[in-house]
């Protein structure tokens, strides 16, 4: 019929952007899972050449969400490249174009209105939708189509498919002539009249031409009974060829139902698995439950333990805090010692300076008792110190 060459796709069905390019392919095989988008590509075919796809209404072709849908296919027919671009925007309308390759450029064929335009695509493939989809396309689920017409459907749409009508314009041609040459002859018959009385062979003519005329008719009723064989040859032919299909198809759905079978009985193997695995966990029940109160047990035993931890770790945090205080408070006075004993030498080397001889002999005595007076201070701070450690010491310790 034709040759595909190429097909881009635009927003239509489950397609946002696609392209395909059969250009070297004589036969080409689409394989994927069910709900890929296989049948969408065909779909986009007999909708660009036809405008007619299984969309229940027009703005259905439109992918969901999109506000227009477009179709370009360019293939050959006859030795010419021909391409249509059809569109269609949302609630709005469609557009259509039809275009040939010349020069290696395409230039409009298009008609005045879409219905124009299609006529003519029709008139150029000499196949319209019912057809195609009757013959060369079998739709995903309806491959019993062509047998659920009418007789009379089927005759016609055999006869369109196999081109019968151009049997039937030469055999209209046929008996023109016939009628041409049987005027002819009767207009020769006519012509002879006049000249009868000079012709001798007039006798001979006639009888050759009754037997052309006869060996015509018979020529003629030989190739209408072979045109009839040649018809009822070519349905046969179709017939069996439909059957073929349909045949392969059962078939192919009989080894997927194999497939499914196995699955299943997989799928049934390993719940029967997992039923003796729960069996097995059913009939350790008492066990679980007394590991799960062994469980909350010790949680709760963990929880009055981290309670008494947190505690420890407060008083030894605040022991601490003690100690830091009572080592500052201990510097401080040693330092004020310090002062106080360097404060005590500096007075009493004033008073030295400040004695006569004699003088120094009598008051050594007070010196002595001034130094006497310091060791109290000095026993305060020890005194102070040790009682301060004593303190810390006597801390009580938290258990763990």
């Amino acid at each position: 019929m034709y040759d595909s060459f190429a097909i881009v796709l635009k927003n239509f069905l489950s397609y946002r952007e696609a392209s395909l390019d059969f250009r070297g392919l004589h036969t080409a095989c689409i394989c994927g899972a069910n709900g890929a988008g296989k049948s969408s590509l065909l779909e986009a075919i007999t909708w660009a050449l036809w405008g007619q796809s299984r969309a229940a209404t027009e703005d259905d072709v439109i992918h969901a969400g999109e506000a227009f849908s477009r179709v370009d296919f360019e293939f050959s027919l006859n030795g010419e490249i021909y391409r249509i671009i059809r569109s269609r925007q949302r609630s709005r309308g469609s557009f259509l174009e039809f275009q040939i390759k010349s020069q290696e450029q395409f230039r409009s064929v298009t008609d005045k209105g879409m219905r124009a335009t299609q006529q003519g695509i029709n008139a150029y493939l000499k196949l319209d939708y019912d057809t195609f989809i009757n013959s060369a396309y079998l739709r995903q689920g309806r491959a019993e189509e062509f047998m659920l017409r009418r007789p009379n459907e089927r005759k016609q749409i055999l006869a369109d498919l196999l081109k019968l009508d151009q049997y039937e314009t030469l055999s209209v041609q046929a008996k023109d002539l016939a009628r041409q040459f049987k005027g002819q002859g009767e207009e020769i018959e006519k012509s002879l009249q006049p000249l009868e009385e000079q012709l001798q062979l007039r006798s001979q003519l006639q009888q050759q031409l009754s037997e052309a005329d006869g060996e015509f008719k018979r020529l003629q009723a030989i190739q209408e009974g072979q045109q009839e064989q040649l018809k009822s040859l070519q349905v046969s032919e179709h017939q069996r060829h439909i059957w073929q299909q349909h045949l392969t198809l059962q078939q192919s759905q009989f080894q997927n139902c194999q497939q499914d079978c196995r699955r299943l009985q997989k799928e049934l193997e390993a719940l029967k698995a997992q039923l003796a695995d729960l069996q097995k966990l059913l009939q350790q029940e008492a066990e679980i439950k007394a590991g799960y109160q062994e469980l909350l047990t010790l949680q709760q035993q963990e929880d009055s333990f981290n309670e008494k931890f947190h505690a420890y770790q407060e008083a030894e945090q605040k022991r601490q805090q003690l100690e830091q205080a009572l080592l500052k408070q201990s510097n401080e006075l040693m330092l004020q010692l310090r002062q106080v004993q360097t404060r005590l030498e500096s007075l009493e080397q004033q008073e030295q300076e400040h004695r006569t001889p004699s003088g120094t002999h009598r008051r050594s005595p007070g010196r002595t008792q001034t130094t006497s007076r310091t060791s109290p201070a000095l026993s305060g701070i020890g005194q102070t110190s040790a009682s301060g450690f004593a303190l810390t010491s006597a801390t009580p310790a938290v258990p763990y």
